[in-house]
């Protein structure tokens, strides 16, 4: 199966919260079943970005570390182009983030964004926020 990791999940591996402990749990349980962990390339962006402007709280190491668990898709003009016309009223990198998990064919999205949550399902794909 096809796991899609979306950056409001991969923060909360970089920066401790409420949901990390299980969201840690959650993705080595899918390791563990042969899910394939996946994101798009944005996801390396948005994540060095975030160690940029917050360096107190996210390492940059971290970011690699966790960066490297993942299998990174490159973004494809089709993305691009299906972004805007999903449902809801997504933020511009959200709705790719949800674009490229379609053409992926991801079989669940792994979010804590309710909106991204909600499009993810209305277009088909398995939500989840664990914790």
């Amino acid at each position: 199966m096809i796991v899609y990791v979306d950056t409001s999940a991969v923060m909360k591996l970089l920066v401790e919260e409420g949901e990390s402990a299980e969201l840690a749990d959650y993705l080595e349980r899918c390791r563990e079943h042969g899910d394939a962990l996946i994101a798009s390339l944005l996801l390396h962006t948005e994540l060095h970005c975030a160690a940029n402007r917050r360096p107190e709280y996210i390492e940059r190491e971290a970011v690699s570390d966790v960066l490297s668990t993942l299998a990174l898709v490159d973004i494809e003009n089709v993305d691009l182009i299906t972004a805007p016309l999903l449902p809801g009223r997504l933020r511009s990198a959200d709705a790719i983030h949800l674009a490229t998990a379609l053409r992926v064919n991801a079989h669940a999205m792994v979010a804590y964004d309710t909106e991204l949550c909600a499009a993810a399902q209305a277009a088909g794909i398995a939500a989840s926020s664990p914790g």
